[in-house]
């Protein structure tokens, strides 16, 4: 059987195309929320200390933490950065927030905060940052992306996942790659009940992993969390001395956050380098290492690679997959002072960018501002290379010189004193990690990151929902979380189908855009319906005329008739609704109307001396011909010279007194030697006859002339 992912929230981006512009910043969240469901995993042992890392936004606000039947409130009148702890001494004390219980945090004033969560136990800590609630898209799916335990120190302290239903009456189904202690047999699928709120976790049998495990839900259109990790590991077991275990703690990125283009963050200090793991979420996807084809894994396959020297590596697929970083043991990872131990962190795809994070370092018994416990704090940071100069911690210039460049990032981490709050920006964005270790503990997670926003909404290009022209064409484009199928009704009667669509409006109007996504492959899900107005307005179309001769002396006044709030801008700068001209220029006129649509047109106007006159009329003219290939454009048209007159009245006669053509200059052309001057009707060469008489509108003027001219071709 085969297990489809059932997804519902559904992400629509209508892109109008009438420009080149980058449209990420449009559909991007961060790690900021207003509420936040998620739960521990189990430690090493019982529960020392809690921390949670509150980034809030507004001050003074009321943190509000709710765990089982019992509720806890902190306000905050200062420091939007603020840690609140729990140890196993205070009240409440830290045994109540888990393992595998349901935690929800928000605030008081129902403001945005980011949340980061650490437990802790002696020797034994992680931390994760937290996904608010609202930004898990609907039916999520989920590969786990985590490391086997160890039970050779006589407990279990293995390969763990939870899941936590964020909505009411989930149906959680597993397709796990490990057997487990519970339920679970590896490559057979498994599915429970949860309701909102409720907690289902798994622990691997003894030196097994659940990376690579599927999970996802098959009852309607549902949100829920999971997270990954391990009691306590070694990392990396390949290596007999890396005996430090450590607690692995990190929330799961759903596919939906995924991405093809990552960047690894080296440790600082950490010379022995680290290990990176990737899973796929589709079969037959490629993996390059630093640009060189590795591996093909299938769904659910599992890439490990152990990096041994302290440097970034670019890891590329072609379909999407989840990349995780692991920090080695103490006693291997080449720590001078063999600080450090295991830790988990997702590695945020490169283009997953933000612009302005804030953190805190929270502190245990071993990684402290204690000297007899010697610890280091980092943030490392991933940005473009050439935007490091943008960066501020604290409003101060970061460090560059600690930077290197690779994937087209500048990769680094700078050493902070744990004692401060942080905040970091750049507006040109950047990708941010915290991590700490001290003897035999640490801790890493994301913490500066963006991914895009699964829930249901409608963004359009700036300014591009409207055009002032009808022979414009539209690129609507709609994009899903989920296998849907879309159908467009333009407002004019027209319908098509597709994911992306091309429209022209054949006329003026406002239209009603409307989108149909049904979810075949969701069974639950309703289908959905989005709307928008497209408006093409009437550009405020207008003629100054054709091109004019008049006499030295006259004034031309130009003056287009035009609806009314119209902008005027002339050639010479004037803003007025007309002009006079005295002399001889090209006058173009841009009108924008209320719209801000907005037409432009020329005119070329030409002064002669009309108190003078000559007339020279040619004898002999060669026209062309369409099927020569001889023409040489010259001497085309049996034309005249003249001054001291501007109109010219003519008619054209064969030998046997036929009219052939009847012109008035200068609306008219002069003859091309065609009879009606259809150059595609030639007449034959020989001799005609024109009567030709020349008018000075100004002055009444008027001079005849008749003769013979001959045709040759």
């Amino acid at each position: 059987m085969r297990f489809l992912p059932s997804i519902s929230l559904l992400f629509l981006t209508f892109l109008f195309l009438l420009s080149t512009s980058r449209s990420e910043a449009q559909n991007q969240n961060n790690n900021y929320g207003k509420e936040f469901r998620f739960t521990f995993l189990e430690n090493y042992g019982s529960l020392d200390k809690v921390s949670f890392v509150v980034s809030l936004t507004k001050l003074p606000d009321t943190v509000r933490i709710y765990v089982g039947n019992s509720a806890f409130e902190t306000i905050v009148y200062k420091n939007y950065d603020t840690i609140i702890s729990y140890t196993k001494f205070s009240s409440p004390n830290a045994f109540v927030f888990g393992p595998n219980k349901s935690i929800l945090i928000n605030t008081k004033s129902n403001s945005f905060f980011a949340l980061y969560a650490m437990n802790n136990v002696q020797n034994s800590s992680d931390i994760s940052v937290i996904t608010p609630s609202e930004n898990i898209p609907g039916n999520p799916d989920y590969y786990v992306n985590t490391y086997r335990g160890d039970e050779s120190i006589g407990k279990e302290n293995n390969s763990l996942f939870s899941v936590v239903a964020i909505d009411d009456s989930c149906y959680i189904n597993v397709m796990p790659s490990a057997d487990s202690k519970y339920n679970l047999v590896k490559n057979t699928p498994f599915g429970i009940w949860l309701r909102k709120g409720q907690v289902y976790y798994e622990q691997a049998q003894d030196s097994q992993s659940f990376a690579g495990t599927h999970i996802w839900n098959s009852n309607g259109c549902k949100r829920f969390a999971v997270f990954e990790g391990a009691k306590c590991s070694y990392v990396d077991y390949s290596t007999p001395n890396c005996r430090g275990c450590d607690h692995l703690y990190n929330q799961t990125r759903p596919v939906q956050f995924l991405g093809k283009s990552f960047t690894t963050l080296p440790y600082e200090t950490i010379g022995g380098g680290y290990i990176y793991q990737v899973v796929a979420t589709e079969n037959n996807t490629n993996i390059k290492i630093d640009g060189v084809l590795t591996i093909n894994l299938n769904k659910g396959g599992v890439y490990q690679y152990n990096q041994k020297t302290n440097i970034a590596v670019c890891i590329e697929s072609d379909k999407l997959v989840s990349v995780v970083e692991l920090m080695k043991s103490g006693e291997c990872n080449g720590q001078v002072d063999k600080l450090g131990n295991p830790s988990l962190m997702n590695v945020v795809p490169n283009n997953q960018t933000t612009n302005a994070i804030g953190f805190s370092f929270p502190i245990t018994s071993k990684i402290s501002q204690n000297p007899s416990f010697p610890a280091d704090f980092y943030v490392g940071i991933t940005a473009p290379i050439g935007s490091l100069y943008k960066i501020r911690i604290n409003g101060n210039p970061i460090d560059s010189s600690k930077f290197k460049n690779s994937c087209q990032n500048a990769v680094g981490s700078i050493k902070l004193n744990p004692a401060l709050k942080y905040k970091i920006s750049s507006e040109l964005g950047f990708i941010a990690y915290m991590y700490a270790f001290g003897i035999d503990e640490s801790y890493a997670s994301e913490i500066g990151s963006s991914f895009e926003n699964n829930k249901t909404q409608i963004f359009l290009a700036a300014n591009q929902y409207k055009t002032c022209d009808s022979s414009n064409v539209f690129k609507f484009k709609a994009r899903s979380d989920s296998f849907a199928q879309f159908s467009w009704s333009f407002g004019d009667g027209s319908f098509q189908i597709g994911d992306s669509v091309n429209k022209q409006y054949p006329k003026t109007g406002v239209y009603q855009l409307k989108l149909s996504a049904n979810y075949p492959n969701n069974v639950g899900c309703l289908n959905d319906t989005f709307t928008k107005t497209i408006t093409v307005n009437k550009r405020p179309y207008f003629d100054l005329g054709k091109d004019t001769i008049l006499c030295f002396g006259d004034f031309f006044q130009v003056s287009p008739v035009v609806e009314p709030k119209t902008r005027f801008s002339w050639s010479n700068g004037s803003n007025l609704n007309i002009v006079v001209v005295n002399n001889a220029q090209k006058v173009w006129l841009k009108l924008t109307d209320s719209n801000q649509c907005s037409y432009t047109d020329t005119i070329d106007l030409k002064f002669i001396n009309c108190d003078t006159n000559s007339i020279i009329i040619p004898n002999v003219f060669t026209p062309s011909s369409i099927n020569s290939n001889s023409n040489d454009n010259f001497n085309d048209l049996f034309e005249t010279n003249f001054s001291g007159f501007d109109q010219v009245n003519g008619k054209i006669y064969n030998r046997w007194g036929i009219l052939v053509y009847t012109f008035n200059y200068p609306i008219d052309s002069y003859w091309n030697g065609g009879f009606n001057n259809d150059i595609s009707t030639p007449c034959p060469s020989g001799t005609y006859y024109y009567l030709f008489d020349f008018t000075n509108s100004k002055t009444n003027l008027l001079r005849s002339y008749n003769g013979v001219v001959e045709l040759i071709r």
